[in-house]
């Protein structure tokens, strides 16, 4: 039930299901594509319980959830509906680098669990070898390695089925195209160096496209614009019968001699250029990219390099960027969370630094970035030098990972390469890292945060308040049941407990001496707290933000202090009702959380400033 309500208040704080034309997950984000992004109300669902924070990256909006993602996933995908991530579709501009962020995102996502787990076995099997309980000349090992190599190999069929759910086309013919991709007489000829194959006149050349993610995408790309023509030229009564056969006849000839090739040589390309630039300035790559990661992570840009990674791991049989970098980024953002969580005064930063510590050592660090080192800002820093200092030595000793496996302790097994030191060299960046981060932290300390303050100082002072706190209404008109409201974000009490008012004239009152906390551009909402430490917004009508600040009008200044019965806010009450929208106005007790209850007074009709409309019992 936690998750499923947490799941609720997501989709709602986001603008509801209506608003929300794709949904994924990674390791620790709820991944969305929107359709409107300024319906999302990210305060609130940063504070939610159980979110460590969200951010809009790469044309999507991120909610950081943590290691319980899967779960609270499962209950967003049970709420949404197959039909959203299917059907749905945004109008929504990206730029160019937002839509190539996003695509690969939504496209290897997903895999990872495949793709780790089999990286794992590798890295295994290595750390067996080493120590002499496995042979690589044993039938186990040959078995271990099928295990391990099954979904690299067969990777474009993986790739095939996801990249179809991302460009929203038919899965089967997706998975058709990886077949034709890698059949034997394909993949034979081009290890027996035989001549191109020829259809009609056009020269099919002979590739090996295992483990290659480039033409398989650019192909599923090309079939989503294909089969969509054909589906809207070819007549219903025999779309379900010609309409795949002339997608295939059309799709497969033009993937097999432009589009595939193209996608294979771009993939090599990418993998020349990630293996130069380390080959020739080795250590000053590794610093930047080490230093940089977590940054690079935070903006999603890291999927960037996955078509690289993938390409170089195919031909070389090693990757030395990506997954290297992101090994010593996380080691040192596992030290500074254990420097904050042994310096730290406060019993609740200790907490959520010890908990976010045992992910990060595991490569699972998204936890400790947003809900530790990157708000105490200072232990970020440390991070990202520590993270500089072991990508340094990476690049000076050419250090190589042999699997794609998540960048924590458990990936160091898949650094181990026979008669080498790469895992010697992998084993010192990876601890350097962690120690120069941790050293710096304790050195640098860190101010723990004035919210934390600020909260205590409420709390205490609310011990010395009389309780109940009344609160008057702040305009004139009737009394509404706020569940009734036409708007899920307040009538489901996601912003707090509250109730509604349809109000009889065009002033808003402060309801309360107290101070003005929240103002608006459009100026239709304003938030003020009271001496006692409630905290009420006030929103007048609904969906009238639309209007841009026409017909509202401010009356007092950000962090004034108000009296009691002083006008806050005047809008033309009939301007607005003739536009067409709904009057309706909420006053909400935003730290409801903070208060026992909040009771609300059965009066059907109130006056301004003289009604008491709530209380906030302690």
């Amino acid at each position: 039930m936690e998750n499923k309500e947490l799941a609720k208040k997501i989709i709602a704080l986001v603008g509801g299901k209506s608003n929300i034309s794709q949904s994924w997950h990674c390791i620790t984000r709820l991944r969305f594509n929107l359709i409107d992004d300024s319906k999302v109300e990210k305060n609130e669902i940063n504070e939610l319980a159980g979110v460590i924070g969200s951010q809009f990256s790469g044309g999507q909006y991120q909610v950081i959830i943590g290691a319980k993602v899967a779960e609270v996933y499962k209950e967003v995908a049970d709420q949404l509906g197959e039909e959203v991530t299917k059907e749905g579709s945004s109008n929504k501009k990206m730029n160019f680098l937002d839509k190539i962020f996003d695509v690969i995102s939504g496209i290897f996502t997903p895999l990872m669990p495949a793709i780790i787990g089999s990286g794992l076995i590798k890295g295994i099997m290595a750390l067996f070898v080493v120590v002499g309980w496995l042979s690589p000349e044993s039938s186990a090992y040959e078995v271990l390695n099928i295990f391990s190599d099954a979904v690299f190999y067969f990777l474009p069929f993986f790739v095939a089925i996801t990249a179809a759910r991302k460009f929203q086309t038919k899965e089967s013919l997706a998975a058709a195209l990886a077949a034709i991709l890698m059949y034997p007489t394909l993949i034979n000829g081009a290890a027996e160096g035989g001549s191109a194959l020829s259809l009609f006149g056009l020269a099919i050349p002979l590739n090996n496209y295992s483990s290659t993610v480039l033409p398989i995408i650019l192909g599923v790309l090309l079939m989503s614009y294909i089969n969509k023509w054909m589906d809207r030229v070819v007549p219903k009564t025999v779309n379900i019968v010609f309409s795949p056969m002339l997608t295939l006849l059309v799709t497969a000839p033009i993937l097999l001699a432009i589009v595939a090739p193209l996608g294979n040589f771009l993939g090599k390309y990418l993998e020349e250029i990630f293996t130069t630039l380390f080959t020739v300035a080795g250590p000053l790559a590794g610093l930047l990219m080490g230093g940089l990661m977590p940054l690079i992570v935070i903006t999603g840009m890291h999927y960037a390099f996955f078509p690289g990674t993938f390409a170089s791991l195919q031909k070389l049989g090693y990757d030395i960027m990506l997954l290297p970098m992101n090994l010593v980024a996380n080691s040192a953002q596992a030290g500074a969370v254990l420097g904050v969580a042994l310096k730290a005064k406060k019993a609740t930063t200790k907490s959520l630094a010890f908990s976010t510590l045992i992910p990060a050592f595991f490569g699972i660090t998204e936890p400790a970035i947003y809900g530790v080192t990157l708000r105490l800002k200072k232990p970020f820093y440390a991070s990202l030098a520590g993270g500089a200092v072991g990508g340094t030595i990476f690049g000076f000793f050419a250090v190589k990972v042999t699997a794609f496996s998540i960048p924590g302790i458990t990936a160091l097994p898949t650094y181990i390469i026979q008669d080498s030191n790469n895992f010697i060299y992998a084993l010192i960046g990876y601890i350097a890292s962690f120690v120069v981060s941790f050293v710096l932290t304790m050195f640098l300390g860190f101010e723990e945060e004035a919210s934390e303050k600020a909260s205590e100082k409420t709390t205490n002072t609310a011990v010395e308040t009389k309780y109940p706190i009344e609160v008057y209404s702040p305009m004139e008109g009737e009394v509404r049941d706020l569940a009734t409201v036409a708007d899920e974000t307040f009538s489901t009490g996601l912003m707090g407990k509250g109730v509604a008012i349809f109000p009889e004239e065009g002033v808003v009152y402060a309801p309360f001496s107290g101070k003005i906390t929240m103002m608006t551009p459009t100026k239709h909402a304003v938030g003020i707290r009271s001496e006692e430490g409630v905290d009420l917004l006030i929103h007048v009508g609904i969906d009238t933000v639309k209007l841009q600040g026409e017909s509202f009008d401010y009356l007092v200044a950000a962090d004034e202090t108000v009296e009691k019965g002083q006008p806050i806010i005047r809008f033309d009450l009939e301007k607005i009702a003739r536009s067409g929208y709904d009057l309706t106005t909420m006053i909400i007790v935003t730290n409801s959380s903070e208060f026992l209850d909040v009771i609300i007074t059965g009066d059907r009709h109130v006056e301004s400033t003289t009604s008491r409309l709530m209380m906030c019992i302690q």
